[in-house]
């Protein structure tokens, strides 16, 4: 197949998250199984216009502000000629509305629905903008299978009046190789860890403010913070307001390999975060033995298995919070328990299995494509 990936950020984008992670990791094995795959994203400082990256041909257009212009223009100018067998929007925050423009067989990735929780993270009219347009989605992308990453967001997509029928998973996943080849040791002191990106709907401060209690009972708690995000100066003002510099340690980027490194470290991972497509840190995390606290919503309900891999808090109760964590902390045999279960759980999710699945299930979508 001749295969068009439309998404706003490629995997080398300094602002790239979990859905370029998880795009890059499907098409980039769909490439290697012999199929054509052309990536179009926003442009940004230093990088190429074109070029070819695991398989992928990138090709970068636009801006981050106006890539949905862009693309558009794109589109009708040059990859309409191409003749691609199939289209694929990654669709994230503000939607390319593709069907509108696109004549080939289409299908949408969608991680989840950011709705309200953009209000904490933008200024309000780029919020509501933003809100605004994901509501037209079910109008828009009405006729278009959808692709999504977990039960959660396909329950919202559902309430916001798309089929079911037209709703299948592609679920996250992790690179294996990777979490079984690095090897570490818990730490010899209660550490509590959280890396990914920092952002203000990840609600890193719940932890902060979970913290004092904790210390208590364990006074030589270290939590320990891996990743960057425009968040990151606030977050450290606060840790400086509570007095916590002793107690809490900023990473800074972390390599994969520095990634597992301090997931195998930690007794247990923190993620309170407003909302998640699924939440694949998580997954990352159980790779290497660690249970997860998570707060209870979309998507985390989903990566995380309460009472089982770990547990599921409401973000908002500091005290639950302290509890969960500390539950797990005090309690070496119940550590030790989620711990094989998180192993195991985590087994389940390969991007090996995740690009088989895109492949079938696109040619059940589209019949035509099964000689392709």
């Amino acid at each position: 197949m001749k295969i068009l990936v439309i998404n706003w950020r490629c995997i080398k984008n300094p602002e790239m998250g979990g859905a370029e992670v998880h795009m890059h990791e499907i098409f980039k094995r769909v490439a290697a199984k012999g199929h054509d795959v052309t990536l179009v994203a926003h442009n940004f400082n230093g990088a190429a216009k074109n070029e070819i990256l695991d398989g992928i041909n990138i090709i970068r257009v636009g801006n981050k502000v106006l890539f949905d212009v862009a693309v558009k223009r794109f589109y009708k100018k040059k990859l309409s000629k191409e003749k691609f067998d199939l289209v694929v929007d990654d669709i994230s925050k503000i939607p390319l509305n593709t069907p509108k423009f696109v004549k080939e067989p289409l299908v949408g990735i969608i991680h989840h629905i950011h709705g309200d929780s953009l209000y904490r993270e933008l200024p309000y009219p780029l919020a509501k903008y933003i809100v605004e347009k994901e509501k037209q989605i079910p109008y828009v992308y009405s006729q278009t299978p959808i692709f999504t990453v977990s039960p959660s967001t396909r329950k919202e997509l559902i309430d916001m009046g798309l089929q079911p029928h037209k709703i299948d998973f592609l679920y996250n996943a992790i690179n294996h190789e990777l979490y079984k080849s690095v090897k570490t040791e818990k730490a010899n002191h209660p550490v509590i860890t959280y890396i990914g990106r920092i952002k203000k709907y990840k609600q890193i401060e719940k932890v902060l403010d979970a913290l004092p209690l904790l210390l208590t009972e364990f006074p030589n708690l270290e939590f320990r913070i891996g990743g960057r995000g425009d968040y990151e100066e606030t977050l450290k003002k606060i840790v400086k307001e509570k007095n916590l510099d002793k107690r809490v340690k900023f990473l800074g980027f972390l390599s994969e390999e520095e990634k597992a490194r301090e997931l195998g470290k930690a007794w247990v991972f923190v993620t309170l975060a407003m909302k998640e497509g699924w939440g694949i840190t998580v997954i990352e995390a159980n790779a290497m033995g660690t249970p997860v606290v998570g707060s209870d919503v979309q998507g985390l309900r989903d990566s995380i298995r309460d009472f089982e891999t770990g547990f599921l808090v409401n973000m908002n109760n500091k005290v639950a919070v302290a509890e969960k964590i500390g539950e797990l902390l005090r309690n070496k045999d119940l550590r030790e328990e989620f711990s094989k279960n998180a192993k195991i759980w985590s087994e389940k999710f390969t991007w090996e299995n995740s690009a088989n699945h895109f492949l079938e299930q696109v040619r059940k979508w589209y019949p035509q494509l099964i000689s392709k």
